[in-house]
């Protein structure tokens, strides 16, 4: 037995603790560890999430954006009707002028100018049907409407030296980097009221009631006809067609309004994001530069012989083209039709040998040799004489057998290009030559030719006007068939005469439709009149009224 240990078997009480008796330094060591793993552990415990906190002006913009976004979806990604995707538009600028105003920004006049001009640009969907311009339009108003925010915030003048890198910072790195923001602000927002935190519950359970009130339903109408009878009328008042597209659509908004408040609230907030420096676009530029010029010179010098023999050879080929003179044993469409995609294919090539030894060679930008803006300017002239070449052939073309589509997108682009050469041209000699404002503002006015200019009339009327001896009834309705843009051209009634007589010229036509007392000229207008029908949005544009107008 222990001496410690009493006779009745009871633990002996333990000495009063003495810090100097080093006999108890066990007993020290385990209470100084667990001190020491307490103090450690509060120390690195996970700190809890910053939570963000929203402005008054966030948390209304918030709720906005989610309304502009349903809005973009139905009247721009589901249907793009006119007049109500013009106002729509509208309605965004302002309110993305107005959130950073309150915000504390201010416009420069660069910056109001490009706000007017998107302003003007939501127009084209009221005076224009065709489908193709109204995309080309929609993607020019988002990227335009997002560099416009970025330099307002940044109080950077429009289409700087950097325009690239600005523009994939603003369209993609920034927005995406703060895409969840709108759902917080809208639930900071909720939480700080009794009626948000109210709504937000109705909202739920009505989420939750749905699929059980349509199991009921379905349960009730099984047991029971009158019910049944009941239940059928009221459904039948609902296009269950129209449901789901609604619901789509509302699928589709949280993504949506998720990038247009992340796109507002990240440049709003620069010091939550790393903002565009100059010197490091300039840097990663440098960096790029990694092939010597002699290779570049190695590698270009035999293209450019090449086209030197190649218009040596066929010089006489090609300046028929601008005399508007076939070279023999050649027909209109064989000589217009031959080489012009592989000189259009060239013409993109050339600009990407450009980009290419300026981008890529070592020594270049403000050190740039003359050999290689000798080199640049021998492409570029090359290039303009095969766009010139290519046009010429086009225009020989379109005097003969009128105009499409294609050919107006293409004759279109290839005038772009060449103004595009010729400033590329004009930055070798002068080093302060601003290539990226002038070809921004020359896209942006040959865009608007484009757009406002309406293609399909242009071409509707050229053809009427002009190519009457070589035209059928065929082309009439395949132009018809365009958009109401030639539909409002090709109704009026100046034209009812010509029309009538190719319908009569090819009897085969009278046996496609069961009324053979119409006219042709009453088919086209029926036709037009079922492609309006399609969709009451149809009507919502300039060409459309015009063309009900003539039906009239």
């Amino acid at each position: 037995m222990n001496e410690n240990t009493p006779m009745n078997g009871q633990q002996a009480p333990q000495p009063a603790h003495n810090p100097n008796n080093m006999n108890e330094q066990p007993y020290n060591f385990y209470y100084n560890s667990q001190a020491l793993y307490n103090t450690g552990y509060a120390q690195y415990q996970a700190k809890p999430k910053e939570e963000t906190v929203f402005s008054k002006p966030e948390k209304i913009f918030a709720f906005a954006a989610a309304g502009l976004s349903f809005l973009f979806v139905h009247f721009v990604l589901w249907h793009t009707p006119g007049f109500f995707t013009t106002a729509f538009y509208l309605l965004l600028f302002t309110a993305v002028s107005v959130y950073l105003k309150k915000t504390g920004h201010s416009f420069k006049s660069s910056h109001k100018v490009w706000l007017i001009t998107l302003m003007v640009f939501s127009t084209v969907f009221s005076i224009t049907a065709n489908s193709f311009i109204k995309v080309l339009d929609v993607i020019f108003l988002m990227l335009g409407g997002a560099y416009l925010v970025y330099c307002v915030t940044s109080d950077r003048t429009m289409f700087g030296r950097f325009m690239p890198y600005e523009f994939i910072k603003c369209t993609l790195e920034n927005p995406f980097t703060h895409f969840g923001k709108e759902y917080s602000a809208v639930n900071s927002s909720v939480k700080s009221s009794k009626t948000g935190t109210n709504f937000k519950a109705v909202f739920l359970g009505l989420i939750v009631a749905v699929p059980l009130t349509v199991v009921v339903g379905a349960l009730l109408m099984s047991a029971d006809r009158g019910v049944e009878e009941m239940l059928s009328s009221l459904t039948s008042m609902l296009n269950i067609s129209n449901v789901f597209s609604l619901i789509y659509q509302l699928a589709v908004t949280l993504p949506v309004s998720g990038y247009l408040f992340g796109l507002l609230y990240s440049h709003t907030h620069p010091e939550k994001i790393s903002a565009l420096d100059d010197d490091e676009c300039t840097k990663k530029i440098k960096n790029m530069r990694k092939i010597t010029n002699i290779a570049v010179y190695s590698a270009v010098t035999p293209i450019c012989i090449l086209y030197i023999l190649f218009f040596i050879s066929q010089a006489n080929y090609f300046l028929s083209a601008f005399n508007n003179t076939l070279p023999e044993n050649y027909s209109y469409a064989e000589y217009a039709r031959r080489g012009f995609f592989e000189l259009f294919a060239i013409m993109l090539i050339n600009a990407g040998v450009i980009l290419f030894i300026n981008l890529f060679s070592k020594k270049t930008g403000e050190e740039k040799p003359a050999a290689l803006r000798s080199y640049t300017i021998v492409i570029s002239v090359f290039t303009l004489l095969i766009t010139a070449t290519a046009i010429s052939k086009m225009v020989m073309y379109i005097d003969n057998y009128g105009l499409t589509q294609l050919r107006v997108y293409t004759t279109w682009f290839m005038i772009l290009t060449a103004i595009l050469f010729v400033y590329v041209i004009i930055r070798q000699f002068s080093k302060n030559f601003p290539f990226m404002r002038a070809a921004a503002v020359t896209f942006t006015l040959m865009f608007t030719v484009l757009c406002f200019s309406r293609p399909d009339a242009v071409i509707a009327r050229y053809n009427m006007e002009n190519c009457t001896d070589t035209m059928t009834y065929r082309d009439i309705e395949e132009m018809n068939a365009l958009s109401s843009d030639a539909s409002a051209v090709i109704t009026e009634h100046k034209y009812r005469t010509v029309i009538n007589k190719k319908y009569l010229e090819i009897s085969h036509y009278r046996d496609d439709y069961n009324d053979t007392l119409k006219s042709g000229y009453e088919v086209i207008c029926e036709r037009a009149e079922r492609d309006l029908d399609q969709s009451p949005y149809y009507d919502y544009n300039i060409s459309a009224l015009t063309v009900r107008a003539n039906l009239g």
